[in-house]
């Protein structure tokens, strides 16, 4: 979506326009980037800290190239100096919209080095995202919807601080798209592309009230009528609020909850209290809204005591909680307090430049090409607690590791309900669970290896037998 921000700002200086985006379904060496960028002379690259090492060593191969290559997005956010030594020409710091600007104004005489504006973005004066710069075809998925098309930021900055987040590229300073601007975009994709259900991607949906009512009153006047989802704090919504948003068509909400421990919450300054935590929820299950709800854990100061009073706040939340997230074990990311408190102490300072460390992300098996090879059948299908038992930052003790699957078993059972309608079903997926968690204890590789090695012969197979059919050969079986 960053690259489709952009996209117009270049269209509008006349420069062609082309995306080549690594996907699970296309994966793409470093040879088929060069290949694609083939007749231009600017690469752009958003970044991420994830497989940082590769998008590095592409970087250098767009230099040999003889390619001029901007690189921005939430790593060179925060560590700028890094990603010039790596070889980039322009680093955007923050925002890219107005530096974009200057440099396509410069060229052909850009001016090497760290870029940042340091002024907020008015967003009343910026494009909607062009997203025809996109193949659809490498996002369809099995139900026919184009993901990620479906995202719309109708805000930007958030009003937290929260310690785990890296909150750098937007920052605090909230700015909002005008609400007739974002309803156009509604429609417009609506009319392209068949998209009749919409996640609302801002960090804080429901910041300003006065503005969620006015969107509300506008997009259920759509036709075909859709619907949405959004995201909020607990502290920033009220029962009149919710019954708008579900009246429009809002169908889920997700709140950054994050813990249930009141000295949790204090240390990772969410300035929510826990009492919030729990009224929130049920607020907007009363208003007939799916609740997803955000947890973490595996902090390094949390001892057994908060894991209980995380199951404490689960049991109390437990009716009005749709699904509870499956991915929360803490992470580092470079630019976070957290980071820049814990990394000396516990030895993970530039842990993203170790090469055993290059699929780190928010939930392991999401960004693998082969997840069986990576995660456990629990670890999918109750709650991701990878970095956490195999101590990947934090150490913790074996109590706390043991709590935490307590903590593991409670979250699966609460979320196979909703995620799985047939009993009998959810049983067997609940006692399977049940039986990886207790050979993971084990063995923990042992499940990873022989579910990697079939997925891998699967998936393979599979592969054949589409290059076949492209070739017209028909094996016999």
């Amino acid at each position: 979506m960053t690259l489709a921000m952009l996209a117009p700002i270049l269209k509008q200086k006349g420069f062609k326009v082309k995306t080549a985006v690594n996907t699970f379904r296309k994966p793409l060496t470093i040879q088929d980037f060069i290949k694609q960028a083939e007749g231009y002379d600017i690469i752009g690259i958003s970044m991420l800290t994830f497989e940082i090492l590769f998008v590095y060593s592409l970087i250098r191969a767009f230099k040999k190239a003889g390619k001029f290559v901007i690189v921005g997005g939430p790593h060179p956010t925060d560590l700028p100096e890094e990603c010039i030594e790596a070889g980039a020409d322009v680093v955007v710091v923050g925002e890219g919209e107005d530096v974009l600007r200057d440099i396509v104004n410069e060229y052909p005489n850009i001016k090497r080095g760290i870029r940042d504006r340091k002024l907020p973005i008015n967003l009343a004066e910026q494009p909607m995202p062009d997203l025809t710069i996109f193949d659809p075809d490498l996002f369809i998925g099995d139900d026919g919807l184009i993901k990620g098309f479906h995202r719309v930021y109708t805000t930007r900055g958030c009003p937290g601080r929260c310690t785990f987040c890296d909150w750098q590229v937007f920052k605090q300073n909230l700015r909002a798209y005008p609400v007739d601007t974002i309803i156009g975009e509604i429609k417009k994709r609506v009319e392209l592309y068949g998209i009749t259900s919409f996640s609302i991607a801002d960090d804080c949906f429901t910041t300003n009230h006065n503005r969620v009512y006015d969107f509300c009153d506008k997009i259920a006047k759509i036709r075909p009528r859709v619907t949405w989802r959004a995201n909020s704090r607990a502290n920033l919504v009220k029962p009149d609020l919710l019954k708008a948003m579900k009246q429009s068509g809002c169908h889920s909400i997700a709140f950054g909850l994050e813990s249930g421990d009141p000295e949790t919450l204090k240390r990772i300054k969410k300035f929510v209290t826990l009492e919030q935590n729990i009224k929130a929820p049920w607020m907007a299950h009363e208003a007939g809204l799916e609740v997803y709800g955000c947890l973490m854990t595996g902090f390094p100061w949390e001892t057994t005591k908060h894991v209980q009073s995380q199951l404490d706040f689960i049991h109390k939340t437990w009716d009005a909680v749709s699904l509870f997230q499956v991915s929360g074990s803490l992470m580092p990311f470079p630019g976070t307090d957290i980071y820049k408190e814990y990394a000396n102490e516990h030895n993970f300072e530039r842990y993203w430049l170790e090469p055993d460390k290059q699929k780190l992300g928010i939930q392991v098996y999401q960004n693998a090409i082969n997840p069986l090879a990576v995660s456990t059948f629990y670890q999918r299908y109750l709650f991701d607690d990878t970095y956490i038992q195999e101590e990947v930052f934090f150490n913790y003790s074996d109590e706390y590791k043991q709590k935490v699957k307590e903590m593991v078993r409670e979250i699966g059972r609460h979320n196979l309900k909703f995620m799985i309608q047939n009993p009998l079903k959810r049983q067997l997926y609940y006692n399977l669970a049940k039986m990886s968690l207790n050979l993971y204890k084990y063995m923990p590789n042992l499940e990873k290896k022989v579910g990697g090695h079939l997925y891998h012969t699967t998936k393979r197979s599979a592969v054949e037998q589409l290059r076949d059919k492209r070739r017209g050969i028909v094996k016999n079986k």
